[in-house]
């Protein structure tokens, strides 16, 4: 599945796909926990799509935030949380482009969003609450 196949998808799915440099989208989708920014990057053999930031730390991350983190990715089909360049929270996944249909890419976004969605705001009331 190339790039211009994803953000046809995308659009067919409601979503607003917006070009963000040479291979991402940048996408908003809506939700009831407020606005998901998705950045979906396509390249020969990987579609990446991530919510970034998931939580800003700033790298101030403590030994609790990170083995919650995995031990939510335990739990997770394909979505995994990992840190970003900046040491921020971030929510990621990875499926192969070879044979992705749209079938797969769905069931792949739509494990991003409920994710970000479950855990979006108990990760943000622990941030508040430990500072």
């Amino acid at each position: 599945m190339k790039l211009g196949e994803v953000e046809s998808h995308l659009k067919e799915l409601g979503w607003a796909p917006e070009a963000h440099g040479d291979a991402t989208l940048r996408s908003e989708h809506p939700s009831e926990e407020g606005p998901i920014v998705v950045y979906i990057r396509v390249s020969d053999e990987w579609l990446i799509a991530s919510v970034v930031p998931f939580l800003a730390t700033r790298g101030n991350n403590s030994f609790e935030l990170s083995r919650w983190l995995l031990r939510q990715n335990r739990d997770m089909n394909q979505a995994k949380f990992a840190y970003d360049e900046d040491g921020d929270v971030v929510l990621t996944l990875e499926v192969p482009t070879e044979s992705l249909d749209p079938g797969e890419l769905d069931a792949a976004l739509d494990e991003l969003i409920k994710r970000t969605i479950q855990h979006r705001g108990t990760l943000r009331a622990a941030a508040e609450a430990a500072r």
